[in-house]
């Protein structure tokens, strides 16, 4: 099958394997053996048997409770939404398909007239590829009678190498904001008594800095940053925005428990008996107290191993992603 990938992402043609910013969507490129072409610098491709289009998440100025936060600011997003993007490509392929990009309710912080125009753009897709299950359930029932897969989220491991010696430590999969929910998962890291760190992401508030035991990691390349998890003994993740689930699946490759959301596929998978529901607060603290048990501890890491070679090496990627298409 002849498969084209088209998003905002810069890389022309080919991504290679020893790709070091290897994050999920290169991977699928990869192992798709696809090309790639950039939304607006390069022509549409054409003849090929199916067409992944990552729509780019659009900027949005609302806030929690929905009252937009900046005047006379738009959506950078939005020429292109209103564009004949699908049907264009419909016209030089033979399947168009829609991958999910961020949680699926993101598109409702968008004006309402870029909402419809989202809308309208999935509706035209031959095919939509969802992050999770849930995710599933909600395209099917958003697009009655679609043919709704999922794109497993994928990590390829050829070039990663051996990890660092694993360090008392606890490692929490966000900053101080609701999109990561880094506050909770900083309060249940702490049941460890250990040291907490986290990434820089743009999400990080100017007083992060200054809280007490928390350490953080300057923005990493996508192989530096797997390599920096091999060193953690536990993972916290209580992010309530559910997206590929990336952070559940590094700690996964490199069996370090981690206690996350329940509705994010990667992390029910590998770490079911550290799957919570994102306000289950008081779980997610049973759930240390559950890690400390040094037997408990050694089945869960050797479980998660065990699920990502069997659902997310690279062969069972293609298993998956074939038999649905």
């Amino acid at each position: 099958m002849k498969i084209a990938f088209v998003s905002e992402l810069g890389v022309v043609g080919k991504v290679m394997r020893d790709e070091p910013n290897l994050r999920t969507e290169f991977a699928w490129m990869v192992a798709l053996d696809a090309n790639h072409y950039n939304l607006v610098r390069d022509p549409l491709p054409q003849g090929y048997d199916l067409v992944i289009v990552i729509i780019p998440k659009g900027e949005v100025f609302l806030n929690a409770v929905g009252i937009r936060m900046e005047k006379k600011v738009s959506n950078p997003s939005s020429q292109l939404l209103h564009s004949n993007l699908i049907s264009d490509l419909k016209e030089r392929n033979t399947k168009v398909g829609y991958v999910q990009e961020g949680p699926n309710w993101l598109f409702n912080d968008y004006s309402i007239e870029d909402q419809f125009a989202f809308y309208g753009q999935l509706a035209s897709t031959d095919i939509i590829f969802a992050h999770n299950k849930m995710d599933q359930k909600f395209y099917r029932g958003m697009f009655p009678g679609k043919q709704v897969n999922i794109m497993r989220t994928l990590m390829l491991t050829d070039n990663i190498g051996k990890g660092h010696k694993t360090e008392d430590k606890t490692l929490i999969g966000g900053n101080f904001a609701r999109w990561y929910g880094g506050f909770q998962s900083f309060v249940i890291a702490n049941e460890f008594n250990n040291e907490v760190w986290c990434q820089e992401s743009h999400a990080k508030q100017v007083s992060e800095d200054r809280i007490e035991g928390l350490n953080h990691y300057n923005r990493l390349s996508w192989i530096d940053w797997v390599h920096e998890v091999s060193r953690f003994k536990y993972a916290v993740h209580l992010m309530p925005t559910v997206a590929a689930g990336t952070f559940s699946l590094n700690c996964a490759y490199w069996g370090v428990p981690c206690i996350g959301n329940s509705i994010v596929d990667t992390q029910n998978i590998c770490f079911p008996d550290l799957s919570v529901h994102i306000d289950d607060i008081e779980s997610a603290r049973k759930s240390c107290i559950y890690l400390k048990d040094m037997k408990k501890y050694k089945e869960v890491s050797e479980k998660a191993r065990s699920q990502f070679d069997e659902f997310y090496s690279e062969e069972a990627w293609k298993k998956y992603f074939y038999e649905q298409i």
